[in-house]
């Protein structure tokens, strides 16, 4: 199982590193998970239940349906909806409100995780292609705005495995425990890479 992931500080932060190429992809080791960091510009709620701590500590599957399940093998809308599950829940341990979804965030988030995977790449821009206008062309007008991106194989690609994995990393906890209100999630169920067996690209986009 092999996963990447990827986290932005919001607008007037230090410079990013970029993410890795195509080639660099495919030479990572199994289990590697690797950060990089980007510039970004400015329906009914799930009820929310206690989520059990997992062994290593980060949330366990819980009351979130399809949390565990291969991005391959479920509804699209389902996988998105556990992810958010397990970050609401998340956020819920923590004492922080829900992130209510949002169209226009989703549909940025979308956007993207169907450009990385068609364009075999994985970052936050490419040429003519930014954040900040992914957000602009989907009608995004929030104050401030963070992306983060993960893709993986396997278990490393459910909703739960993807989220483990930005809570074991500052950047991403950042924005999933961060002050937002609202969150767009996007999947492609495949990965960047070549070779995957059951790979899922994300992208959560949080905003206030």
């Amino acid at each position: 199982m092999r996963s990447h992931a990827c986290a932005p500080r919001e607008t007037g932060g230090r410079p990013f590193r970029r993410a890795r190429t195509p080639a660099a992809l495919a030479a990572l080791p199994a289990l590697a998970l690797a950060l990089a960091c980007a510039p970004a510009p400015a329906a009914a709620q799930e009820p929310i239940a206690y989520l059990p701590l997992a062994p290593e500590g980060l949330p366990s599957a819980g009351p979130c349906a399809a949390a565990t399940s291969a991005v391959d093998t479920v509804p699209a809308v389902k996988v998105r909806s556990a992810l958010r599950c397990v970050v609401d829940v998340e956020r819920a341990r923590h004492g922080l409100r829900p992130l209510v979804p949002d169209a226009r965030l989703a549909r940025a988030a979308q956007r993207h995780a169907r450009d990385m995977v068609r364009r075999h790449y994985f970052a936050h821009e490419r040429a003519g292609w930014t954040l900040a206008g992914r957000l602009r062309a989907a009608g995004w007008s929030g104050s401030r705005a963070a992306e983060a991106l993960a893709w993986g194989c396997g278990g490393r690609a459910t909703p739960l495995g993807t989220v483990n994995g930005w809570l074991k990393s500052a950047p991403h906890r950042a924005i999933v425990l961060g002050n937002y209100s609202r969150a767009g999630i996007g999947l492609a169920a495949k990965a960047p890479s070549a070779s995957c067996p059951g790979g899922g690209t994300w992208v959560l986009n949080a905003g206030a």
